[in-house]
């Protein structure tokens, strides 16, 4: 590599910091919403769990028992690979997500810089096509898969097959080869996507085909035990996509003028939140006037104009989806098309057409004038500008009964509540703890079994189908999240203990009424030796569902609520805990501002319902802000900090909420 390159890789790692701010400082556990992220950071962790433990790879821990699971997701193996030495030092699986996160932005922007400095031959050319294709307004809608985000391989694939057909030798091959086996281990969409494009860009070229078939062929041969469990899935599971739900996801035309909400300049006018966010696609009006200007090129070079132009007619009519003959025969009849739900992100295939004509439109205006170049490149990142970027802020570490379960041998688990309030996507982030097979899960497929078991654990009464279904599968411990739990868990629990069909193994901290652990009744033994309490009484406490004594800190953020539009800008809740409570503050900005609140008249009833620290001596903290504190973002997040007697911090779940 030239040292420009290490220069210009260093650029896009900086850029990629900058454009993301804050989640460099907040990486252990920002993401942009408590959803899909958490799929991938357990997905990623599956990867190297089963790796190095020689596991079966598609057969994970979620959805128990039903077979290759992992198949009902993207395996993002690709991405994980690159990430094995940093689990292998410790780097906790949410980290390692947002590092790939971070390293995604970056090198879509070196892909690009490097496809567009060999069409152009000007590194700042080059720079202006990376600048516009790592941070195009789709990446940021993306930010929660991070497989889209990590858009280098197609540029790369692209140009490695560019070079072959230069000088077609079998090393070149190889490196294309290399290219085509990652992009398809990165994400089954850019695979799929990928390989249509590539075959065009490969008929308008017109290389030496012996080679290149072969290097292809090996590739293939490399990614068969990949596919193979796709194939599976929809053999057993009938894994296909529907009509209606396809067409959902098909963009109009329309839809390339939508800009995502956090690209800052557009938003004011193309931002609109009745559009899925999956057919945001609008690239950056910057973008298409230099576009059109490197149209322009097709003088020079004919060929590269060409692959740029049908790349970006072929995502485009791609993203419409069933709108259009194209996909809807692509669908109808041709395999791994059919397993595809969102055909709106064909318009990756897209960006990278236009990035080509971005560098070629840049190369020709700043033929004479350098620093032209320059202007357009910084024109990009003030365009596409979304930082300061508000994330979720998650709470990495897992809780108490995660960590039992990780030293605990057990067949089997199922968590409730199932499948209410995103409450799958926090069990298979906190499932990186303990890896036990679990009923739990979520993806963009559920088996019909866990779709069944959810609705029956949602019903009132419980049907005694429920348990009889776990306990023939297989499922031999019960965790029950008393925080979440719906009215009809509690009752259904009190029958199950009475008629002996569930044994009571212990109690653990967490929120206010704690996380308990069941076992299944006769012919099940018990997993580990149950701590010392809480008592019978405690345990009746609960199914009553009166909150019972916990030995860490605790509290609750009653005001504001979650999204809540602030106009009267009260912060109340209170904290209790064993040790006493030192402070109380209140978070803003992901975590940049802290402001602290007051301790208020003391509560009566509170103290009655909590009984058990006589240490917390004022637990309702409480503040009136007569505006917006000064640098707090109009959308902000709010978490609530507690400071124990020992100087412990307690942090309590984050939440999105506006001001006016």
């Amino acid at each position: 590599m030239r040292k420009v390159d290490v220069a210009v890789a260093a650029l896009f790692i900086v850029l990629a910091i900058a454009m993301t701010w804050p989640l460099v400082p907040n990486v252990n556990r920002a993401v942009s919403d408590p959803g899909d992220p958490f799929i991938n950071t357990w997905i990623l962790d599956w990867d190297w769990h089963a790796t190095r433990h020689r596991l079966s790879l598609f057969d994970a821990n979620d959805f128990y028992p039903a077979r290759y699971s992992l198949a009902f997701s993207e395996n993002s193996y690709g991405i994980a690979l690159f990430l094995f030495p940093l689990r292998a030092g410790g780097i906790a699986p949410l980290t390692a997500h947002n590092i790939a996160l971070l390293a995604g932005y970056a090198f879509s922007g070196f892909a690009a810089y490097l496809l567009g400095r060999y069409i152009t031959g000007s590194a700042l050319a080059g720079i202006a096509a990376g600048v516009f294709y790592a941070f195009v307004p789709f990446r940021f809608t993306h930010a929660s898969h991070v497989q889209h985000v990590i858009g280098g391989w197609l540029p790369l694939l692209l140009l490695a097959l560019l070079q072959y057909a230069r000088t077609p030798t079998w090393g070149r091959a190889a490196w294309f080869g290399a290219a085509f086996l990652f992009n398809a281990l990165t994400s089954v969409h850019t695979l799929i996507f990928g390989s249509v494009a590539i075959a065009v860009a490969a008929v308008i070229l017109r290389p030496k085909w012996i080679p290149l078939l072969v290097a292809t062929a090996v590739a293939v041969a490399l990614l068969v035990p990949f596919l193979y469990p796709y194939r599976e899935v929809f053999s057993i599971y009938g894994m296909r996509r529907g009509w209606r739900e396809t067409m959902a996801f098909s963009a109009h035309t329309s839809d390339w003028l939508v800009s995502g909400f956090r690209t800052r300049l557009y938003l004011p006018f193309l931002a609109n939140p009745e559009v899925n966010a999956e057919r945001w696609l609008f690239p950056g009006a910057l973008s298409i006037v230099v576009g059109l200007i490197g149209l322009a090129a097709v003088r020079d070079r004919r060929r590269d104009t060409a692959i740029a132009a049908s790349w970006i007619i072929l995502g485009f009519l791609g993203s419409l989806g069933l709108h259009t003959v194209f996909h809807r025969f692509l669908f109808l009849h041709v395999p791994g098309f059919r397993a595809i739900r969102v055909p709106a992100r064909w318009a990756v295939i897209a960006y990278v057409g236009l990035a080509m004509l971005v560098a070629l439109g840049t190369a020709l205006l700043s033929r004479r004038q350098k620093w032209i170049a320059v202007a357009i490149a910084i024109a990009f990142v003030v365009e596409l500008r979304a930082a300061p970027i508000l994330w979720y802020m998650a709470l990495p570490d897992p809780p108490p009964v995660y960590r039992w379960l990780a030293a605990t041998k057990v067949h089997a688990i199922a968590e409730l509540p199932m499948d209410e309030r995103n409450s799958e996507y926090r069990y298979l982030l906190y499932s990186t703890a303990h890896h036990q097979p679990m009923v739990n899960g979520v993806s963009g497929f559920v088996p019909p079994l866990s779709r069944q078991l959810a609705a029956w654990s949602q019903q009132t009464p419980i049907p005694d189908a429920f348990l009889g279904t776990l306990q023939r599968i297989g499922v031999d411990t019960l965790i029950v999240h008393g925080d979440a739990i719906s009215p009809q868990v509690r009752p259904w629990l009190r029958d199950q203990l009475q008629s002996g069909r569930l044994q009571f193994v212990r109690r653990f901290d967490a929120g206010l009424y704690g996380d308990w652990v069941f076992r299944g009744g006769a012919g099940f033994s018990r997993p580990g030796p149950a701590k010392a309490g809480p008592s019978t009484d405690d345990l009746g406490a609960f199914l009553r569902g009166e909150p019972t004594f916990n030995e860490a800190t605790f509290g609750v953020l009653e005001s504001p609520v979650p999204g809540q539009l602030i106009t009267r800008a009260w912060f109340q809740g209170f904290a209790f805990s064993p040790y006493g409570i030192r402070e109380v503050n209140i978070l803003f900005n992901n975590g940049g501002i802290r402001l602290p609140l007051m301790p208020l008249p003391d509560d009566p009833g509170l103290r009655r319902t909590f009984p058990w620290y006589d240490a917390t001596t004022h637990p309702r903290f409480g503040r009136l802000f007569d505006k917006r504190p000064p640098h707090v973002w109009h959308d902000t997040d709010v978490q609530m900090e507690i400071v124990d007697g020992h100087g412990r911090r307690t942090l309590l779940d984050d939440r999105i909420v506006l001001w006016p």
